[in-house]
């Protein structure tokens, strides 16, 4: 295969996984989830929303942990969270989330059109590929995703943080 050819299909093999859909972020801005948010990065991506009380909260309060256990190769990580319940989860509601929870400053939180944020968490496995499917039954999975590298991997963010920081430090030596 030319390298043409390899380039043209790494780049379709980038666009199914992480579709590069217009979504907001907590202060209102518009970004391109694959240009402005994976492209070039290594970014840990969860789901969440800011009514949940049952797993959010303790799931984004051990990628924290995991994140400052990390040290310098955690602040070099981007970490994101997508809502699900985006009529509800504006960028003033996300950015209240944001400081409630105590997220660091660099954490984005995403929302957007239904349809798109639905497109990209569908695209990234976060949820069923069948349409009928509750978006609330959520897993508590995040990923941790190596643009230059395409490499994709679950992590179970219920595991505690020195568990999480321990799976990222495993796939990215």
């Amino acid at each position: 295969m030319d390298t043409r050819a390899q380039e043209a299909s790494l780049q379709r093999l980038r666009q199914q996984r992480s579709p590069n859909e217009t979504l907001l972020d907590q202060h209102g801005r518009r970004l391109r989830f694959y240009d402005d948010v994976v492209r070039n990065h290594t970014v840990v991506i969860g789901v969440t929303y800011t009514l949940c009380t049952n797993s959010c909260s303790p799931a984004l309060q051990n990628l924290m942990a995991a994140r400052r256990l990390l040290g310098a190769q955690g602040r070099a990580l981007r970490f994101v969270s997508m809502t699900l319940t985006p009529l509800t989860d504006t960028p003033p509601v996300l950015r209240e989330f944001h400081q409630r929870q105590k997220l660091d400053d660099d954490w984005l939180l995403l929302t957007g059109r239904p349809q798109a944020l639905e497109r990209v968490q569908r695209a990234m496995g976060f949820l069923s590929r069948d349409p009928n499917d509750d978006l609330l039954s959520h897993s508590t999975m995040a990923r941790l995703v190596d643009d230059r590298y395409l490499r994709w991997t679950h992590l179970n963010s219920l595991l505690s943080g020195p568990a999480i920081a321990r799976m990222i430090r495993f796939e990215l030596a």
